[in-house]
């Protein structure tokens, strides 16, 4: 272990419960190895998060996967990112390369495909994604949780056709 890993660590332990402790150890692992992919990508997850410099988020996520491309941590971070800022394109090709990465959590990526096929109002899609996620939960926690959001997803696609029924009713007028 070097010593950006265990300023990484530091960091990583004090966020985002002591961020004073938590940027002085990213500064410092950083100072030690500017490429370490861990403290790029909680230095980025701070940007976004907590400062709201989603462009600084999104330079360090870059920088993370130029550097290390089998770090899962930055696939997760970086499509959330990319999903709040509506950037769908970039979302999709991160989604698409993550599902390659050995190690990953291809739970959390098909959830987070979910998320943003509902942000875009593809609600059948979205829980076409969110059943793929069941498929890779390895724990009853997980399935629960997907449980839960498959059900509102089921709900929120049939309020969805409600509403878009009631808005081609043609109304004639007798008179």
């Amino acid at each position: 272990m070097n010593a950006a890993d265990k300023y990484y660590l530091k960091a990583k332990d004090n966020y985002p419960y002591n961020l004073e402790e938590a940027l002085e150890a990213l500064d410092y692992g950083l100072s030690h190895d500017d490429a370490h992919a861990g403290l790029l990508v909680l230095q980025g997850r701070i940007y976004y998060r907590d400062l709201s410099r989603f462009e600084a988020a999104r330079e360090n996520f870059e920088l993370a996967l130029y550097h290390d491309p089998a770090y899962v941590h930055t696939y997760y971070e970086y499509v959330r990112l990319a999903i709040i800022l509506d950037d769908f394109t970039r979302a999709e090709k991160l989604i698409g390369k993550a599902l390659t990465v050995p190690g990953i959590d291809k739970s959390r990526i098909y959830y987070n495909e979910a998320l943003m096929l509902e942000k875009q109002g593809a609600y059948s899609d979205a829980i076409n994604s969110i059943k793929k996620a069941m498929l890779h939960c390895q724990d009853k926690n997980c399935h629960e949780f997907f449980t839960g959001e498959l059900e509102r997803l089921l709900a929120k696609n049939t309020q969805s056709k409600e509403d878009s029924n009631k808005s081609s009713v043609v109304v004639k007028y007798a008179g």
